[in-house]
């Protein structure tokens, strides 16, 4: 930050430039949850420059409190480098504290230092069991590789978790969730844990709102594994949670319910993952009449259900797929066709072609995907000119698993063609044998397009570190020349080292 750096080259009596630090605390907070570089660094500086005035040591602890609660997470260990650490009356790089304060942010200070003894003599003080504002780092604490400091943060910890009140606890669960990833943060996580399922349903149901998702999650786990999430909270949590996790973990925890009646309104959700649990939950309970209706999902894991729904009831899906498209249906046609292909047969193809020219262009594009599943044959050379960028995606990724065919492709770089056209044939070609791939990389490593020309040159670069040094074999004659040639044409684009490197290349 330009301040704190003014702030460091400028001679300012210590009081002033205290008084001056203390002001940009809450920006630097602001900045740090924005996660701008070098804004955990700019506030360390400042922590360490206003905590021998008790005063400006509360404003500024004040200010890291409105913060994310995932706050010190940074600073803990940015506060113990030597340029930045707090280390009591002692000189320590540039900062010197001339005497050892007992405010809280001091307190908060001395738990992040190098020192293990000083990290354990800051657990161990009085204001860490009595100001919240310390939870955060008392936690972190609880998860020291010391042995010694961990021992006497989880003793402080467990006194401070008995009577802690309902918000202080809810900003100490997205720091123990995290805590729990680290070699011994077990401890802490659990601690956390029976805190809060011991606290009220109120104040799980706050913690299930919590904007920190993984902090909300966590709660919805408790919740569910402790049995502590009302009916209504449940099928609601289900519908519109927006963490996919959780809302998949309550439609499970329905399905466990053996209710019918709940798992028919989840069939109206808007998760794929949701509709396919209810479902499955439906089939179980001997309702699987429900999978006719979701046969045009668009969520292929939902379709695959409802199949399977349908053939549980005594039906062929394929049946009604062919009936519903010989209909001409309307806005479900695309995911009609490609439920065709998870279920139907080469005999249908013909059901499938007249959608190759229909006028919606994903449409097209499920068709030519269903129709490479079901094996029948297609031009798909010809379909590469489609206008669509979709279709024609659909067909190179087609053309890469039957074969390029390089002959009928080289047309399709022409300028005259649109660029999502001519960006297919570069691919395919460039995925076919080596020499192919250079003469299409030197086609285009000169075209007007921007984007074309970049393409080729990344490529040709790539070509020429991996690929050039394990050739053994020279190109057949006809197309050296053609390379030659190429290369010519190319030398302004590759410049005089790079087209002489590929025609010694050429001439070994």
């Amino acid at each position: 930050m330009t301040g704190v750096k003014g702030f460091r080259r400028r001679r300012i009596r210590p009081l002033a430039r205290a008084k001056r630090f203390v002001d940009v605390v809450p920006e630097l907070v602001a900045a740090v949850d924005a996660g701008r570089p070098h804004a955990v660094q700019d506030l360390c500086v400042v922590l360490v420059n206003v905590v021998t005035h008790d005063g400006l040591a509360e404003r500024a602890l004040d200010a890291l409190a409105s913060g994310r609660p995932t706050l010190w997470l940074d600073l803990d260990p940015m506060m113990r480098h030597p340029w930045y650490g707090y280390s009591g009356p002692v000189p320590r790089g540039r900062v010197s504290v001339v005497r050892e304060p007992a405010n809280p942010l001091a307190v908060a200070l001395r738990a992040c230092s190098p020192d293990g003894h000083r990290r354990e003599q800051a657990v161990r003080d009085a204001v860490m069991r009595t100001d919240p504002r310390l939870l955060p780092v008392l936690l972190i604490r609880a998860a020291d590789w010391v042995e010694e400091v961990r021992a006497a943060a989880l003793e402080t910890l467990a006194l401070v978790l008995t009577e802690v009140a309902t918000s202080d606890l809810l900003s100490l669960v997205p720091v123990a969730v995290r805590l729990g990833d680290r070699r011994r943060g077990g401890c802490a996580l659990a601690s956390v844990r029976s805190a809060l399922v011991r606290a009220d349903d109120e104040t799980l149901a706050t913690m299930r709102d919590c904007a920190d998702l993984r902090a909300r999650r966590f709660a919805y786990e408790i919740s569910l594994d402790r049995d502590r999430l009302p009916e209504s909270d449940l099928v609601a949590a289900a519908l519109g949670e927006a963490d996919v996790v959780s809302r998949i973990r309550c439609a499970e925890a329905i399905s466990r319910m053996d209710r019918p009646d709940l798992l028919a309104r989840l069939l109206a959700a808007r998760s794929a993952r949701v509709r396919a649990v209810a479902l499955t939950g439906l089939v179980r309970l001997g309702r699987p009449e429900h999978g006719s209706r979701f046969l045009g999902d668009p969520s292929t894991v939902t379709r695959l259900t409802a199949q399977w729904a349908v053939r549980r009831a005594g039906g062929d899906p394929a049946h009604i797929y062919r009936r519903l498209l010989a209909g001409r249906p309307g806005p479900e046609v695309r995911n009609l066709i490609a439920g065709l292909a998870d279920c139907g047969g080469g005999a249908d193809a013909d059901l499938v072609r007249p959608y190759l020219a229909d006028p919606r262009p994903r449409v097209r594009a499920e068709a030519v995907r269903t129709l490479h599943r079901l094996g029948a044959p297609m031009d798909l050379v010809a379909l590469l000119g489609d206008p669509s960028p979709v279709v024609v995606r659909r067909a190179a990724a087609a053309l890469r698993d039957s074969g390029v065919p390089a002959d009928r492709l080289w047309p399709l770089l022409d300028t005259t063609r649109p660029r999502h056209v001519r960006q297919a044939a570069h691919r395919l070609l460039s995925g076919a044998d080596d020499w192919t791939r250079l003469k299409a990389d030197l086609t285009l490593v000169g075209d007007a397009d921007a984007s074309l020309r970049r393409r080729a040159r990344d490529d040709l670069a790539a070509w020429r570190e991996n690929k050039a040094p394990t050739l053994y074999t020279k190109p057949p004659e006809p197309l050296r020349d053609e390379l030659t040639a190429l290369i010519d044409i190319a030398e302004t684009s590759l410049g005089p080292g790079g087209a002489a490197g590929l025609r010694w290349f050429l001439s070994q």
